[in-house]
C-alpha cells in the first residue's frame, strides 16, 4: 500500500501491562482467559524488569513496562515478517515507537526514530 511509516503506540496508565504486572507479582495466572491472553503476550517484555531497582517503584516499573512492551511490539514488527524487514531494509519502511500521556496528551517517540528526525 505504500505506507512509508508505521507507529506502535503505548500509553502510560495502560490496564493491560498493570495487569501483567499485578500477575507476575501475585504467582497465579489471571482466572480470566482472555486477560491471560494478552497478559502472556506482555509477560516477556516485562518479566526481566523485576529484577532491577525498578521492582521497588510501582510507577517506574510500571512507566518502563510500558515502553519494553512498545519496543518489543515494534521490533517485532522490524523482525517478525520477511515481507516487513525487507520493507524496512530495502524501501524504507519506518517502524517506531511512541507512547501517550494520558494525562497530558503528549505522545513521545523513542524506539526507532532516525537521529536527527524529531
Amino acid at each position: 500500500f505504500g505506507t512509508r511509516l508505521v507507529v506502535v503506540l503505548g500509553h502510560s496508565k495502560c490496564g493491560a501491562v498493570g495487569a501483567t504486572i499485578a500477575d507476575i507479582r501475585s504467582g497465579e495466572p489471571n482466572p480470566s482467559s482472555t486477560l491471560r491472553s494478552i497478559v502472556d503476550r506482555i509477560r516477556p517484555s516485562v518479566e526481566g524488569l523485576f529484577a532491577t531497582e525498578l521492582a521497588k517503584d510501582e510507577a517506574a516499573l510500571t512507566a518502563h513496562a510500558v515502553r519494553a512492551n512498545v519496543r518489543v511490539s515494534a521490533n517485532h514488527l522490524r523482525h517478525g515478517s520477511p515481507l516487513l524487514e525487507k520493507l524496512v531494509m530495502e524501501d524504507g519502511l519506518l517502524v517506531v515507537g511512541a507512547e501517550y500521556d494520558v494525562d497530558t496528551g503528549k505522545v513521545t517517540f523513542f524506539d526507532g526514530v532516525p537521529k536527527g528526525l524529531l
